[in-house]
């Protein structure tokens, strides 16, 4: 788990965990949730409570982004710390985008679909990766998982030789 804190209210979670998603059926989602807050309190220090805006990003080869957005609502101060949440589920697809095309390794390369959009060039994943060599590519880009879906419909495919 990678946690992007963005500012004191909103923060953004990468879970590199494809396994998880068959757990979320079978649990309750807020209690899935709230244990991930237990965890980021215990790890990083930072207490999550109030009304948020929660996006769950859902892809079958990353896993989950989990996208926190803190709504100021003083009601929620009569509550004391607890944690109330408006979940929306997102199977928009994730793209990682690269600066340099050469500094993704071949094998990876091998299993992506190229796209040129925008002046910038963006990896789809066709296949699963193993862990590690996942981690290389997240490593090597930004992910990105929010309005992608003009990458897919406007880009130009390359052919990287």
């Amino acid at each position: 788990m990678k946690l992007k804190i963005i500012d004191e209210n909103n923060f953004v979670l990468f879970i590199i965990d494809k396994n998880i998603i068959p757990k979320l059926e079978e649990k309750e989602l807020s209690d899935y949730l709230k244990e991930i807050f237990l965890r980021i309190k215990n790890k990083y220090n930072i207490e999550i409570y109030g009304y948020y805006d929660v996006t769950i990003y859902v892809d079958k080869i990353y896993g989950l982004i989990i996208k926190l957005v803190k709504e100021e609502l003083e009601y929620l101060s009569y509550y004391g710390k607890q944690i109330e949440m408006k979940i929306i589920i997102s199977n928009n697809q994730v793209f990682y985008k690269v600066s340099d095309i050469y500094d993704i390794p071949k094998k990876i390369l091998a299993k992506c679909n190229i796209y040129l959009y925008n002046g910038e060039i963006y990896l789809e994943l066709k296949e699963e990766l193993d862990f590690i060599t996942l981690g290389i590519l997240v490593e090597n880009s930004v992910v990105v998982f929010e309005n992608t879906e003009n990458i897919k419909k406007k880009g130009k495919i390359l052919e990287i030789r």
